[in-house]
C-alpha cells in the first residue's frame, strides 16, 4: 500500500505485484521480487523506472533521478540515462565490493565489509552542487550505517556518534554535540536518528515541520524524506511529521 503524492504514479503498484523490499523516490519506486529481480513504476524520464533485465539483487534503493540495486557479491549497479551524464558516470568505484548501500536524491554511497565508506554521484552535478563527484567521508572513519541526503551525507560510528559532511547551510550535516544513536536517516536538507530508546532526534531544516518529531513517541525505525519524516512504533504502527499535504493512502 502507497500514499502521498501521486502525480507520476508512483502509488500505483504492478498488479499482482509480491515483493520482498520497497524503495520510494521521488516520482518512482522500485521493489524485489522474491527471485531477486527489480520492478519499478512511476516517473521514468530519466529511466530510473527501467531496471537492467536479467540482473537479481539483495537490496534495492531510489533516488531523484536514478536506482541502484545491490547484488549478491556484494557488487552495486546504478540505472538511470540523462542529457547531462552517461550511464556510467552513476556506477560505484570499479571492483569495489559493499555490505550495504543508501540512495539519497542525487548520490550513492556504499559501507564496505570494514565499515569504511565510499560514495559516488548520481546527479548532484546537475544543480552545480558537487560537479567534480560527491566528497568523500573522513579519511580513516568506520560506520556501522550511512546515509545520503539531498547535499549532505552522515555516517552512524560503532559507539552510536555520528560524523556528518557535504553542504551544511541548513545545519544539515552538524549533528547534536554527546549524543549517542542507534539508526540515522538522511534526506532532502535534514537528518534524523534514533537513541537508545527510541526517541527521535531531528537537525537542519525544519520549514515544514520535518525536523520536528512529536514528543513522548518512541520508535523502532525512522526514515527522512524531503518536506517530511515517518517514524515506526514498535505495535507497527507509523507516524509521520512535516509537510502533510498529500497524506491520503491508497
Amino acid at each position: 500500500m502507497c500514499w502521498g503524492s501521486n502525480n507520476e504514479a508512483g502509488r500505483a503498484t504492478p498488479p499482482g505485484g509480491r515483493f520482498t523490499a520497497i524503495s520510494a523516490g521521488w516520482d518512482h519506486t522500485c521493489a524485489l521480487r522474491t527471485d531477486g529481480t527489480a520492478a519499478c513504476w512511476g516517473d521514468n524520464s530519466f529511466g530510473q523506472a527501467a531496471p537492467p533485465r536479467g540482473e537479481r539483487f539483495t537490496a534495492i534503493g531510489t533516488g531523484w533521478t536514478h536506482s541502484c540495486g545491490l547484488r549478491e557479491d556484494g557488487s552495486a549497479l546504478c540505472w538511470s540515462v540523462s542529457l547531462e551524464d552517461p550511464p556510467e558516470d552513476i556506477q560505484p568505484p570499479a571492483g569495489e565490493r559493499f555490505a550495504v548501500i543508501d540512495i539519497g536524491p542525487n548520490d550513492t554511497c556504499g559501507l564496505r565489509g570494514d565499515g569504511s565508506a565510499a560514495c559516488w554521484r548520481g546527479f548532484s552535478q546537475v544543480v552545480g552542487w558537487y560537479p567534480e563527484g560527491p566528497p568523500q567521508p573522513p579519511r580513516g572513519e568506520r560506520f556501522i550505517a550511512v546515509s545520503v541526503g539531498g547535499s549532505h551525507f552522515c555516517g552512524l560510528r560503532e559507539d552510536g556518534s555520528v560524523v556528518c559532511w557535504g553542504l551544511n547551510d541548513a545545519g544539515q550535516a552538524t549533528p547534536p554535540e554527546g549524543e549517542r544513536f542507534t539508526a540515522i536517516s538522511a534526506w532532502g536538507d535534514h537528518t534524523c536518528a534514533l537513541r537508545s530508546d527510541g526517541a527521535a532526534v531531528c537537525w537542519g531544516l525544519n520549514d515544514a515541520g520535518q525536523a520536528a518529531p512529536p514528543r513522548d513517541e518512541r520508535f523502532t525505525a525512522v526514515s527522512a524524506g524531503d518536506l517530511h519524516t515517518c517514524g515506526l512504533r514498535e505495535d507497527g504502527s507509523a507516524v509521520c511529521w512535516g509537510d502533510t499535504s498529500s497524506d491520503e493512502p491508497d
